[in-house]
């Protein structure tokens, strides 16, 4: 499993090949499958291969890219590129359901309130983690882009959706070798306590 994840690479570009609906169940399985919060599994993920859909949201992403200051209109245009060539795409979605009814029958205080949606955002990332994970086991590409949050209004309009975007997973049959970037040195990233 450590060599799989080690070697799994982000991919921009896809082949114009469909992906199959069963293979999308999968992909869209895996991240059900995620551990969460106290188990109130706080996603929700809209999956499509809509063209007109996946066209539409990438002249969202270039339209905020003019609104925007350099270098993060840069990431906004390469992330609508990537989005705009991908065969299937999946926006991610943070429904709330954990902060909710904290608030609603725990009666928590807004430091607490936090804590909740932490642990809501953390339950979605590793839902995405695992989608990942599925996609490459079945021999598809995938992107995790986060920019597409600048839009998450116009977006959400468009999907006539109410929740958190917290991303799109993009994934396709890849038309790219993809790149892995470097990892930082073990020395500095982990700390053992004896």
């Amino acid at each position: 499993m450590l060599e799989f994840i080690k070697n799994r690479k982000t991919i921009r570009k896809y082949r114009k090949r469909m992906v199959s609906l069963k293979v999308q169940s999968s992909v869209l399985e895996a991240g059900v499958w995620a551990s969460s919060v106290h188990g109130f599994q706080p996603w929700r993920f809209v999956a499509t291969t809509n063209r007109r859909t996946i066209k539409t949201v990438s002249n969202i992403l270039k339209k905020k890219a003019d609104t925007i200051g350099k270098g993060i209109n840069t990431l906004l245009r390469l992330t609508a590129t990537t989005i705009e060539g991908s065969p299937f795409i999946v926006f991610v979605y943070n429904t709330g359901t954990f902060t909710n009814i904290a608030y609603r029958f725990f009666k928590i205080d807004k430091k607490y309130a936090a804590v909740a949606k932490l642990t809501e955002t953390q339950a979605v990332a590793g839902a995405i983690q695992n989608m990942l994970l599925e996609a490459e086991s079945l021999g598809l590409g995938s992107c995790w882009t986060a920019t597409p949050i600048f839009s998450q209004k116009e977006i959400n309009a468009l999907l006539d959706e109410e929740g958190e975007l917290l991303g799109i997973l993009t994934c396709g049959y890849p038309a790219e070798e993809g790149k892995r970037s470097p990892r930082i040195s073990p020395a500095r990233s982990i700390r053992h306590i004896a």
